[in-house]
């Protein structure tokens, strides 16, 4: 079995979302659900319904009343919000945090994820941007194809981590190397493999190269330029060392100020050491 076949016998053996996951998209398809079947859905995971809840109460979102019900959470955040929230809590627990490949560590891979997560909804408020819904858990989901080679392809994916260190190369650089694919590629693929919805997964397999022309566009260019500034950051450890030039089309499709990241950068952190606190305990 060739490599390629091996990619694509793994995404076809990919696990399946969490039951509360799918049972939250099913629902939302019937546009006559109401607040309080979602939060029949989410309350009969007790797990799920205790962690949306410290996720909506915790700064990230900046309220300042006390949310105390999972019907309070989806008035207040909207059902695509809470379910994106459902979404990376169900994607985390998937797959174990314990184990380590070289230098590639789960816990440290999430934690970039999530760094870049918070600085993609961050840019997108900042910059006045409406519908903010897919933004955070885009940038959450920008490298899962990294934690797909590291599960289904380990052997090989320790060859593409020796390259890296060995030759420092980029992740992108040393998959295609190995693979003949990267892990946008990949990543986009168990997107789709998960029926994850569009705009998700074209900010996962054009996160690196930039923005793309379309409806897209400025999704894509914010978790670029997340992915760039997370790791000048060091929020958390995505694979490498090596820091893409960003896409200057992106600064402009988003029309940033120069001082962007000076103005976030204490929101950012703060933010950031809450959520990754609250995404990955057990």
């Amino acid at each position: 079995m060739t490599i390629i076949e091996r990619i694509n016998n793994g995404i076809s053996r990919l696990p399946t979302l969490p039951t509360v996951f799918s049972a939250i998209s099913d629902a939302l398809a019937d546009p006559r659900v109401t607040n309080d079947e979602i939060a029949k859905i989410i309350s009969g995971d007790q797990a799920s319904a205790f962690k949306v809840l410290k996720v909506a109460n915790s700064a990230f979102y900046g309220f300042r009343s006390r949310i105390d019900t999972i019907s309070q959470a989806i008035m207040i955040l909207g059902f695509n919000e809470i379910r994106n929230i459902v979404l990376a809590l169900s994607i985390i627990n998937l797959f174990s945090k314990e184990k380590k490949l070289l230098n590639f560590r789960p816990v440290d891979f999430w934690a970039h994820s999530i760094g870049v997560g918070i600085i993609t909804r961050a840019i997108g408020k900042e910059t006045g941007l409406t519908n903010l819904e897919s933004y955070f858990i885009s940038g959450i989901l920008h490298d899962i194809g990294k934690l797909f080679f590291y599960i289904y392809a380990s052997n090989e994916y320790a060859e593409v981590l020796r390259l890296v260190e060995e030759q420092n190369l980029s992740l992108s650089k040393a998959e295609l190397q190995v693979f003949g694919v990267d892990h946008c590629m990949v990543g986009s693929a168990v997107a789709e493999k998960w029926r994850l919805s569009p705009n998700i997964v074209h900010a996962i397999k054009y996160h690196q190269l930039g923005p793309i022309t379309g409806k897209y566009e400025k999704l894509v260019s914010t978790v670029h330029i997340a992915d760039v500034f997370a790791k000048m950051i060091e929020l958390g450890h995505s694979g490498d060392d090596v820091i893409y030039e960003p896409n200057l089309k992106a600064w402009d499709i988003l029309n940033l100020p120069d001082d962007v990241f000076y103005k976030l950068s204490k929101i950012i952190m703060a933010d950031y050491e809450k959520t990754v606190s609250l995404l990955l305990s057990e």
